[in-house]
């Protein structure tokens, strides 16, 4: 059943506390006799007074908002803190944190809905469509607003920060597509009219603009399958040039529906998406050596579309050498870059586990289990791979990437006033050295989620069939302990991305990269980790 947005406001709204700071996670007895709990564990200090044995604080969600001051004294604040800093995880707590996580998600989603998201930003007035104004006038002041600088829309611009800057797959795409203005291609005007109003009409909760970005996207839309018809047709000779508008807007095309998936949760983007994939194969990696511009959108484009090829569970030819090779051949990778090129990699090691999956149904055979161990070997040396690219990501900055909110630090933050989170609670315990490092680390997390997913469904069904061949008993202790590895690594790593979800939800920029790490994370809690069945 769907809450309406006022009712899920006041529902997290009801969570920050209530007459009794850190009422919801009394103990039992105090609970019963209406009185404060100071938190304390094993147990509170009003029973050990009373000589009363103590159940203990529960695990109920604690919202910290940033209305905190409501509570009745800085000193219940505290403990209320310090109660929750030495939490064990378990898995129920694990589950609660998903939830709690999800229903914040969901309150965000109705904002952009009711067109009710908060920005610090400046509102550009000159991008405000109106009577006055044309259509020609808010494109221009658009792509003046979204030009990098300092304060700039998007998150990389705003914080200075030693080393290397990350941007996001959005930021990356726009960034490229800004400069093609100049062409002065209809089609491509109007893609990247409806993209850069889309998102700005979110950022500021303005209805003009988000109905400027669907009308121009429905043109856009119209005159882009009559392209796509003549593109792929076989007597169709496309010149270099050609090519290379028509795949700028698809790219921006894709980004519209990347977008809007991102608000509403819609499925519409994966035609779009396996559209452009599908020029873009037909046109091989060499044409994108005809600019810089044109690798940089493809770089953004292929960190958004690896996210999708996970979701469909098939093999995508961005993991075959020549496309992870060609497309970078004058250009520096970034650490983003590095990180998909090891992504690409998962969905081909999916579809051949669904494959094994299907062919074991009636029973495993000899030649099964070999693949499957086959498979086990492949998945593990890519979590390796993934580990290794975290440690190099480590030795580009002498400050930690991020770390407990409760630990003391000298370290230095660059604070990005658009992108701090706007509450908190006894689960979110990270603190990141800036926005857009949340948001590469929660991809990095994602790809090891999802890879730890498919490790563990895949030593349960090997280690099914071992229980049950005497001859491969040897095998047993070892998958054990690696079910068991892999186990605690995916719950602590489904934690780590729910943890960064106030920083990157804060910001429009983040909330649109945390979406498809959320897909994976509700994938993880409803198939290894649902909820318990009330008894």
């Amino acid at each position: 059943m769907s809450l309406s947005p006022l009712k899920l406001e006041s529902r997290m709204k009801s969570r920050v506390g209530g007459h009794v700071p850190g009422s919801s996670a009394r103990c039992d007895e105090c609970r019963r006799r209406r009185r404060k709990c100071d938190l304390v564990e094993p147990q509170c200090g009003l029973c050990q007074k009373n000589g009363i044995k103590c159940s203990g604080p529960k695990q109920a969600a604690i919202f910290v908002h940033r209305y905190a001051d409501s509570f009745n004294a800085h000193t219940q604040r505290t403990a209320l803190t310090q109660a929750y800093q030495h939490r064990v995880a378990t898995q129920e707590h694990s589950r609660q944190f998903f939830d709690t996580t999800m229903l914040w998600i969901r309150y965000l989603r109705s904002l952009l809905a009711e067109r009710r998201w908060s920005s610090s930003l400046t509102l550009d007035q000159n991008v405000r469509p109106s009577s006055q104004s044309s259509h020609e006038l808010v494109y221009q002041a658009l792509l003046n607003d979204f030009r990098p600088r300092d304060h700039g829309i998007f998150s990389g611009d705003r914080i200075d920060v030693a080393g290397t800057k990350h941007y996001s797959n959005i930021a990356t795409c726009v960034r490229a597509l800004l400069p093609l203005s100049s062409l002065r291609i209809r089609t491509l005007d109007l893609s990247l009219l409806s993209l850069l109003s889309l998102y700005y009409g979110c950022l500021h909760g303005d209805a003009g603009l988000e109905e400027l970005a669907y009308s121009s996207y429905t043109i856009a839309l119209g005159q882009y399958s009559h392209l796509l018809t003549h593109f792929l047709s076989k007597d169709a000779k496309v010149s270099p040039s050609a090519y290379q508008a028509f795949m700028y807007i698809s790219i921006s095309m894709h980004m519209f529906e990347h977008l809007r998936a991102a608000a509403t949760q819609s499925a519409e983007y994966r035609p779009h998406m396996q559209g452009a994939l599908a020029v873009l194969e037909a046109g091989g990696p060499q044409p994108l050596l005809t600019s810089c511009g044109m690798q940089k959108a493809f770089s953004g484009l292929r960190g958004v579309a690896v996210f999708t090829a996970i979701e469909q569970r098939e093999q995508t030819f961005f993991a075959e050498p020549a496309w992870l090779n060609i497309p970078f051949e004058h250009v520096k990778k970034s650490t983003r870059d590095h990180l998909t090129d090891l992504g690409v990699h998962i969905p081909n090691l999916l579809q051949c586990f669904d494959l094994l999956s299907a062919s074991t149904t009636t029973g495993y055979t000899a030649e099964h289990f070999e693949t499957g161990m086959s498979l086990l070997t492949q998945i593990t040396d890519l979590e390796q791979k993934l580990e290794g690219w975290l440690s190099a990501v480590e030795t580009t900055t002498s400050e930690p990437l991020y770390w407990p909110r409760n630990l003391p630090t000298t370290t230095e933050r660059n604070y990005d006033t658009e992108c701090v989170p706007k509450y908190s609670n006894k689960f979110h315990q990270l603190v990141f050295q800036c926005g857009p490092v949340a948001g590469l680390l929660v991809h990095y997390w994602s790809f090891r989620l999802q890879l730890a997913i498919t490790s563990i469904k895949l030593q349960q069904s090997l280690l099914s069939h071992v229980g049950q061949v005497p001859e491969r008993a040897a095998f047993k202790e070892k998958l054990s302990q690696g079910l068991e590895k892999e186990q605690a690594l995916a719950d602590d790593t489904a934690q780590l991305i729910l943890g960064a979800e106030p920083s990157l939800s804060s910001c429009f920029e983040g909330f649109v990269c945390l979406q498809p790490p959320l897909r994976i994370v509700t994938n993880y809690f409803e198939t290894l980790n649902p909820t318990p069945a009330v008894v």
